[in-house]
């Protein structure tokens, strides 16, 4: 029908059929900027989803002050603090707010990134939908405990003696792993929790406010917190990780203390977040070419002779994890059975 009453349009209206059929001409997609063109000239936020002045945010504002070299067009690189939520603030903002044209990167803790498998409502995202660039730490944790009488000497002797730790909020590892080890192992453990991420954990362990803590990095124990394991003010009593590290002496392992399968696979699920380290990501449906140059920019930062020299006097030990190797790990993580599910928020709460 339209066949036969376009001829006569034309005729009536004295008008060349070509004139006619041309605003029916599907036109052809734009093409996306190239990415060189694209980022000339543009800024390239990175979000961190801790407080500033802490090792975490050390790792993300070393890796700004040199991938720019690395992503074509070089674009100025800024950082940008979001903490909050066990870095849950900025793993919602980078889901849901963040530009999803390759201009912001962020990172945030694997346990948050985990947040939506336990069916957490303030986590808003799914972790199988960002843009993974990498990991630039894989490193075990540590809990300690500080000075004063009565407090624990082993691990053994906080499952038998009641000690106050600090953590930070729910979602964070500090708070996860105190929880698993209270109610999984059975530690004696009085958890006070609110403290501003682990600058603020670790002033009041020093203080005296609490006894102990979780959530010590290697890192941190190599740099600002080594004079105080030197002088014994400070004392490890067990390290969280999937393999032991004989580094700062010997120190008991939790997954040693396990006393069955169902437990043992429980602090696997919870440890093995530890190998994720500190998770690097661009929102959902960024352009696949700038998504690709960022990964390609992370890669190639990682062997670069001054950025690894730049690390290695600020004792930041890059143990890294491509975009590949997070992908496969949310996977896998995502397929346990609800029923395990349950257990795991009945483990942390």
């Amino acid at each position: 029908m339209m066949a036969g009453l376009l001829p006569r349009l034309c005729k009536r209206a004295r008008l060349p059929l070509a004139f006619v059929l041309l605003p029916l001409t599907v036109a052809p997609p734009l093409l996306a900027e190239p990415t060189p063109d694209f980022y000339r000239g543009r800024t390239l936020t990175l979000i961190s989803g801790f407080t500033p002045n802490g090792e975490n945010d050390a790792y993300l504002r070393h890796l700004g002050r040199h991938i720019d070299r690395f992503i074509p067009g070089n674009p100025a690189v800024v950082p940008r603090n979001m903490p909050g939520g066990g870095t849950l603030v900025a793993a919602n903002h980078m889901y849901k707010a963040a530009a999803a044209d390759g201009t912001v990167m962020g990172m945030f803790l694997s346990q948050a990134a985990v947040e939506p498998f336990l069916g957490n409502k303030a986590a808003l995202f799914d972790p199988l939908k960002f843009g993974w660039i990498g990991s630039l730490a894989l490193e075990p944790q540590f809990c300690a405990v500080g000075p004063g009488p009565g407090v624990p000497e082993t691990f053994d002797d906080l499952l038998k003696k009641e000690t106050v730790f600090g953590t930070s909020a729910p979602a964070s590892d500090i708070y996860r792993f105190t929880a698993v080890l209270k109610n999984v192992l059975g530690a004696k453990i009085k958890m006070v929790s609110g403290y501003p991420g682990m600058p603020g954990v670790t002033l009041a362990l020093q203080r005296g406010e609490v006894s102990g803590a979780c959530g010590f990095t290697a890192t941190a124990l190599r740099t600002r917190l080594a004079p105080a394991l030197k002088s014994g003010e400070m004392k490890l009593l067990v390290q969280l990780g999937g393999a032991t590290t004989s580094e700062f002496g010997k120190v008991a392992n939790a997954i040693d203390y396990a006393r069955n399968d169902e437990t043992r696979e429980l602090l696997n699920y919870f440890f093995e977040a530890l190998r994720l380290g500190r998770l690097i990501a661009v929102p959902p449906d960024v352009p696949t070419e700038r998504l690709n140059a960022l990964r390609t920019a992370f890669a190639s930062v990682l062997k670069d002779p001054t950025f690894l020299a730049e690390a290695n006097k600020m004792n930041l030990v890059i143990d890294s994890a491509s975009a590949a190797d997070l992908q496969t790990q949310m996977e896998r993580l995502s397929k346990y059975p609800p029923e395990f599910f349950e257990k795991v928020r009945q483990a942390h709460q």
